[in-house]
């Protein structure tokens, strides 16, 4: 389905810009059909409610590292690195039980879940914006009342960076995930091949015949 929302006007679009959609749409299809059956005990709302505070929490472990790395050191990069990788391996989790609403293309959703996925992403962007005022004011600071900066608050700028975009980046699929109700089992069931389950049916007992 097309956008409502798209700043561009389909009769505007260029023909790179409409292959390049139908490419995430058919890329996203085969992503949906690969993680299909996978994880099937955390479809259902409370595992996505779930695993999003699980998220938050990694998040959480991220932003307290970089703000601790101010007055520490740089040992802090040891708790940054585990809150990392928890935070991709829940956001690979998130979006294969969810079905990636936050990302998929337009053609791929439908009205409810387009609704959602421009709702989350205001939202993220928003968050995304204010949060970045934060390490811009404090360059700014340290700029005006020092001539020169300690190499470890650089580093610990730098990593404050990176937490506060992983952040803005994340909203968006917790917020979806928070908001989507149970799924339909059908929608994530494995898809079969029928050419494969074709089994010749057993041989019928022939009737005996009556005595003339």
């Amino acid at each position: 389905m097309t956008d409502p929302h798209s700043t561009i006007p389909e009769h505007a679009q260029p023909a790179l810009w409409r292959r390049y959609e139908n490419y995430r749409a058919q890329r996203y299809e085969r992503t949906l059909a690969r993680y299909r059956g996978r994880y099937p005990r955390l479809r259902n709302r409370r595992a996505f409610r779930r695993l999003a505070l699980t998220l938050v929490g990694f998040l959480g472990l991220v932003l307290a590292s970089a703000i601790v790395a101010f007055i520490v050191g740089y040992w802090l990069f040891i708790p940054f690195i585990i809150g990392l990788v928890g935070v991709v391996a829940l956001i690979s989790i998130l979006r294969a039980v969810t079905g990636s609403v936050a990302d998929a293309p337009v053609s791929a959703l439908d009205e409810i879940q387009l609704a959602q996925r421009n709702s989350a992403r205001s939202l993220g962007y928003i968050v995304l914006f204010s949060l970045m005022f934060i390490p811009y004011l404090l360059l700014i600071f340290l700029g005006s009342a020092r001539d020169q900066i300690p190499g470890h608050t650089v580093y610990a700028i730098g990593i404050l960076l990176i937490s506060l975009v992983l952040i803005g980046s994340c909203t968006p699929i917790i917020l979806t995930s928070w908001w989507q109700a149970d799924p339909d089992p059908e929608d994530f069931a494995p898809e079969i091949d029928e050419a494969t389950t074709d089994v010749a049916a057993p041989p019928q007992p022939a009737t005996e015949k009556g005595r003339s």
